[in-house]
């Protein structure tokens, strides 16, 4: 069995356009499956804002092996033993929070990539090779090349070093966080500010420079319309609790707008 490759990085190669989802709150990883079964593209577990543990990431990652759907991890910080563990027990890219500065993007890379581009410790992952015999070279190289980076451009200061940051090779697309980077800047939830439509601007335009997707999190669809318009190519679509109770709530308004039988008295 070879080593998988990047649903998403083949997608972007192609000029297309990828689209994800978030797992917050599903424990099984039947959920997995369930998103692949729908044909995303990608699924993230958001371990930044949850409380998924070591053992629930792993049984998702093993059975991420079996799909044709990336699953990326969003780690609460950029540390190193959060990154580099995280790509052991297999997941498929990283989306790294909060991401300021040059001196971070670097030390990203070196977290997540072995030499000679970073300088991520060596070890042969039993989830990822499905316990298959692989030599370092072989596997080294697929990691190098199949895992992503996807950084969150989240705050003004991020914005203002945009392209330093992304002039670093090793990043391979953003996702720009919406409601941080507004609350940062003091319009808090207005996603359709000129302030913060004018720094998405400049996030398309320094990643079409550098050859890096640039991408968004957003809950409506209307905003993934117009953005997608505008460029985004990364694009990640709301996450399981919001799905789960937008079909109950529009399932239960059905359900209550029906009119009984005429009864006879």
């Amino acid at each position: 069995m070879k080593l998988k490759s990047s649903r998403v990085k083949k997608i972007l190669r192609e000029g297309g356009i990828c689209y994800g989802t978030m797992l917050r709150m599903l424990r099984t990883p039947q959920a997995v499956a369930l998103c692949a079964s729908q044909h995303w593209d990608y699924v993230i577990l958001d371990t930044e804002h949850n409380d998924y543990d070591l053992e629930t990431l792993s049984n998702f990652c093993l059975a991420s092996k079996y799909v044709d759907m990336d699953l990326y991890v969003r780690v609460p910080d950029k540390l190193y033993h959060q990154m580099a563990q995280m790509l052991d027990v297999g997941a498929e890219g990283l989306i790294l929070p909060q991401v300021r500065t040059d001196e971070e993007a670097r030390r990203i890379i070196n977290a997540t990539k072995y030499a000679p581009l970073g300088k991520r410790g060596v070890s042969l992952s039993e989830t990822v090779t499905l316990f298959g015999d692989y030599s370092q070279a072989a596997y080294t190289q697929w990691a190098n090349e199949e895992l992503m980076n996807i950084i969150q451009i989240e705050s003004e200061e991020g914005v203002n070093n945009v392209g330093k940051i992304l002039s670093n090779k090793g990043i391979d697309a953003v996702m720009i966080g919406p409601a941080d980077m507004s609350q940062d800047m003091g319009i808090s939830g207005q996603l359709e500010h000129p302030r913060l439509e004018e720094a998405f601007h400049e996030i398309i335009e320094q990643c079409n420079k550098y050859d890096v997707a640039p991408g968004i999190h957003f809950s409506k669809m209307e905003y993934v319309e117009k953005w997608v318009k505008e460029g985004m190519r990364f694009v990640t679509y709301s996450y399981d609790s919001k799905f789960i109770k937008d079909a109950y709530s529009e399932s239960l308004q059905k359900l209550r707008s029906f009119k009984p039988a005429q009864t006879l008295v």
